[in-house]
């Protein structure tokens, strides 16, 4: 392994540009920690740490698919004004990580950097947490229980449990019929391809050779279709002891595919997979756009790491 570091003495804010949360951050002299970790046959993975002058805590941030280090960093930033420390790494074809994507590969990377994360917590004598969004939750809770439940908290926003090829199908068509309605073909299928990615994913950088900052060329494609269609890596996870905090938005179209309405089936699952989970919705859709929303999961996310989940876990 590998690292380098630099310091800087600015007010947090400078760089708070799209965080939850930026008032009343005063100066700190923070320090940025950045390196590769071995995984094998000659591949790393870029990772960043980001210090506090006298942390309470450690806090993994695994990315996002086609999202670098930096958007996890830059969103959670603020909460090195409460003392803690984060970590984040870039998945395999991401960034200056090396090799290439697949699905399963970010179920390996998230174990490899987990386990990494949880060196340095044991080094430095702190508690470990974990803050997962949208498909990033899935090699998170994968890798916390290979590791045998390191984590003193999760705080999953916007959770996505399960790949479910088929829920993703119906979706799809139901937006296809609703787009397209009569009309048919091969081009104004892939018409409609292009425009539901849209409607699911606004804003987010799209094109033939790319998704976000992931390449098409760094993408192990046949791997990935059949990894979407087979792999159900959270089937047999149970996390007994670890504590985790649910936000999600209540109007998200991407919960929305895999259980709509009130999510009963999706709150059945997680507590399946997490007994120890409170949840708690949003206003908003899944990328939560209001400044209010953001500040109230700020407060939420705060409150959990300091004093833990509440006495009730309901399911409401």
């Amino acid at each position: 392994m590998s690292h380098k570091s630099y310091t800087e003495n600015l007010p947090l804010s400078f760089h708070l540009s799209h965080t939850i949360f930026n008032k009343f951050i005063p100066k700190m002299r923070i320090v940025f920690e950045k390196g590769s970790y071995s995984i094998g046959r000659g591949n790393t993975l870029e990772w960043v740490r980001v210090r506090n002058p006298s942390p309470q805590g450690l806090i993994f941030l695994p990315p996002l698919i086609g999202g670098n280090l930096s958007q996890q960093i830059s969103m959670f930033r603020w909460l090195t004004r409460n003392r803690y420390d984060l970590i984040s790494f870039n998945y395999s074809g991401h960034g200056n990580s090396s090799g290439n994507f697949s699905l399963r590969s970010t179920l390996r990377d998230t174990l490899y950097m987990l386990r990494y994360a949880y060196s340095l917590s044991k080094d430095g004598k702190l508690p470990l947490f974990g803050i997962a969004s949208c498909y990033s939750a899935i090699p998170l809770l994968y890798a916390a229980c290979r590791l045998k439940e390191p984590l003193g908290g999760v705080v999953l926003i916007n959770a996505v449990l399960k790949l479910s090829p088929g829920a993703v199908i119906r979706s799809f068509w139901v937006y296809y019929r609703k787009m397209l309605q009569a009309r048919t073909g091969i081009k104004k299928t892939l018409e409609a391809i292009v425009h539901y990615a849209d409607f699911l994913f606004p804003g987010i950088r799209k094109g033939k050779e790319y998704f976000g900052i992931l390449e098409r060329r760094k993408v192990r494609l046949l791997r990935t279709l059949a990894d979407f269609f087979t792999l159900d890596p959270l089937k047999r996870v149970c996390l007994q002891k670890t504590p985790v905090l649910c936000l999600y938005a209540s109007q998200d179209r991407i919960l929305d595919i895999y259980d709509g309405g009130v999510r009963i089936n999706y709150k059945k699952e997680l507590q399946r997979i997490c007994p120890q989970t409170f949840f708690s919705p949003l206003d908003g859709n899944h990328f939560l756009p209001l400044q209010v929303t953001r500040d109230k999961a700020a407060k939420y996310i705060t409150s959990f790491f300091l004093k833990g989940l509440p006495e009730r876990y309901p399911l409401y």
